[in-house]
């Protein structure tokens, strides 16, 4: 079954303090970043993941969808927020699927739970992408362990194993 985990891209960002910092010198620095993380998440959990970001008081800029790696990244029209987009597009996915918004907006969470998705804070969302490094290094060491030998090398970062290559090569 398709999971879809829906992103209030702003929301985020805001709710983030490095994020937040970032934004305030460089609002596209932000949002890219947001970005590069929600393609490894996408790619650990499997999601098909919508980030929105809404054009709301930008002057010139028209809905346009863009699909950045393994997500698609929305940008509403002007004068339509993130908020009004999201609730259309959870009425509109089948009930069968599972749908997650993430935002900390608390008017959005209550309408998303009437339409039957799930909700999860942008906090939540940010702590687990601060641990997704250490997730993906234990699925690696579990993938490498499946294939019957543990290596010393499978521990060892790429400096360390570049110095042990050399130094075995010395003898």
């Amino acid at each position: 079954m398709k999971k879809f985990l829906i992103v209030d891209g702003y929301n985020v960002i805001h709710g983030d303090e490095e994020l937040q910092k970032l934004s305030e010198i460089k609002l596209e620095e932000a949002r890219e970043k947001l970005i590069h993380l929600l393609n490894s998440y996408a790619g650990l959990k499997g999601y098909e993941i919508i980030l929105v970001f809404d054009a709301y008081q930008q002057k010139n800029l028209s809905s346009r969808e863009e699909k950045w790696g393994l997500i698609k990244v929305v940008y509403t029209d002007q004068n339509k927020t993130a908020d009004a987009y999201i609730e259309k597009l959870v009425y509109e996915l089948p009930k069968a699927l599972e749908v997650k918004v993430v935002t900390s907006d608390f008017t959005l969470q209550r309408m998303v739970l009437a339409g039957g998705a799930t909700r999860i804070p942008s906090r939540e969302l940010m702590e687990e992408l601060q641990k997704m490094p250490a997730s993906l290094e234990k699925i690696k060491a579990a993938e490498k362990s499946a294939r019957g030998r543990i290596r010393l090398q499978d521990f060892m970062d790429d400096e360390t194993l570049e110095k042990f290559n050399v130094m075995r090569s010395e003898d």
